[in-house]
């Protein structure tokens, strides 16, 4: 069972008496997904207003509307709800749930690596509840939470940031038990403008991780290393890396295009482990020894540990599916910011066949945003990637700084149709691109 079942669940955890006592089989945000029975949820965003399609909600189905629209404050029907704000509302749900639940919570943030960090983490917890999709922002962080099964023996839950205070506000309510800063590196520079931002905003969560939980974070940089330890006294911090300084360290390190096997080491605590996983990539040990971390504060037996990460599973994140013309393609077109891509194309440079690289732009990167594509082009062509197709506007720098086996194109269809001419089954491709270019649709050409 979820914590919300029925408008009486809804009445505890929103604190406001509803008159109408029916079950909630679902939660939606969304009329065009919304099921028969569902708690709807009307948002107000910057392109779209929920508030707008209340009695489609109803006639399609919905069992209780919350609104925060004025005129139907002294609604007569019962299954409309007023409240001052949506979103503080669903805050309250989410909070008042947290509250209640006597289990773990462990809260993941990071540049780099926290989806595959969350997901690793709540695979190896069996029984436990986490975020939904890429549900991680002010809306979609708490309809994970309200989503979650009663009897879940742990929420881990997955934080993004785009502004100084998503953090602290996400994590205010989260309170974990085990908070995990995967990475601090170049992401939504527009608006943090610089890496001290995106530490800044990303070290929110530590002052509301709950006393004698842990801090989780990586050792590869001193200066924030010793930041981050001089923030709390009350907390214990773990530290993970591919150094000998760290907890948790990787050594004898080997991984191709397929899978990867180290050694998990820790002098402090006295760990040698040797990990094999069909997840592949650099980027995808430190993500392991993140995982390990926690699950060793969170004292699972060690043998488990190591049974539960050698059957994880990579969703949705540099899947490997045959292609055009028998090519392989990595489809790693969810997201994408500086750091991301050149472990990516890190990944790609393993492959014996001709490596290709499809790129499309990377947004939010403000005044940074030339220079950044010009750092990709260069580091492709350092990498020995065979040919750079750029997407966009943007990586036409990329593009001219990858040099001759870079090719640009602004149109889709007519990348469409170079992709399906080019590409053989000689080829290994990566799709990479931040999530505003879609870039799966190049997938099904």
């Amino acid at each position: 069972m979820k914590f919300i079942n029925n408008s009486n669940d809804l009445s505890k955890f929103l604190c406001v008496e509803i008159k109408k006592n029916v079950p909630i089989k679902s939660i939606s945000t969304d009329t065009r997904t919304l099921r028969k029975g569902s708690l709807f949820i009307a948002i107000k965003g910057n392109n779209f207003d929920g508030n707008d399609h209340i009695f489609t909600a109803i006639k399609k189905g919905a069992s209780i509307v919350i609104t925060d629209r004025r005129k139907f404050k002294d609604s007569k029907d019962k299954s409309i709800v007023y409240v001052p704000n949506s979103i503080r509302a669903l805050k309250k749900i989410s909070k008042n749930i947290i509250n209640s639940y006597k289990g773990e919570v462990v809260g993941i943030t990071g540049s780099n690596g926290k989806t595959s960090t969350t997901s690793f983490i709540s695979q190896c917890i069996k029984g436990s509840s986490s975020t939904i999709k890429n549900f991680n922002n002010e809306i979609g962080m708490p309809l994970s939470i309200i989503n979650a099964k009663r009897s879940s023996t742990s929420l881990v839950m997955e934080m993004g940031a785009s502004n100084f205070g998503d953090i602290h506000y996400l994590s205010s309510f989260l309170k974990p038990h085990v908070g995990v800063i995967t990475n601090i590196g170049k992401s939504h520079l527009e608006n943090l403008k610089n890496i001290s931002g995106v530490f800044k905003v990303k070290s929110e969560i530590v002052h509301n991780i709950k006393k004698n939980g842990c801090l989780v974070i990586p050792s590869e940089n001193k200066k924030h290393l010793r930041q981050w330890k001089g923030m709390r006294d009350d907390i214990s911090i773990v530290t993970f890396g591919l150094n000998k300084n760290a907890d948790f360290y990787a050594s004898d390190i080997k991984y191709n295009i397929k899978n990867t096997s180290f050694t998990i080491l820790s002098s402090v605590f006295g760990i040698e482990q040797k990990i094999n996983s069909s997840l592949a990539g650099e980027h995808n040990v430190k993500n392991i020894l993140a995982t390990y971390a926690v699950l060793f504060f969170l004292k699972m037996p060690e043998q488990t540990i190591l049974k539960n990460i050698s059957n994880i599973k990579l969703t949705g994140r540099q899947d490997q599916i045959s292609w055009i013309n028998n090519s392989v393609l990595i489809d790693d077109s969810y997201n994408a910011n500086p750091d991301s891509v050149m472990k990516s194309i890190d990944l790609l440079a393993n492959s014996k066949k001709r490596k290709i690289l499809i790129l499309g732009d990377m947004l939010e990167l403000g005044r940074m945003r030339k220079y950044m594509h010009k750092n990709i082009g260069s580091y492709a062509l350092q990498k020995k990637i065979d040919i750079l197709i750029g997407f966009g506007n943007l990586t036409k720098y990329a593009v001219e700084e990858f040099g001759k086996s870079g090719v640009y194109f602004s149109n889709e269809n007519e990348l469409k149709i170079f992709l399906k001419k080019n590409i053989s089954s000689k080829d290994t491709v990566l799709l990479k691109g931040s999530r505003g270019m879609q870039m799966e649709k190049f997938i099904n050409v």
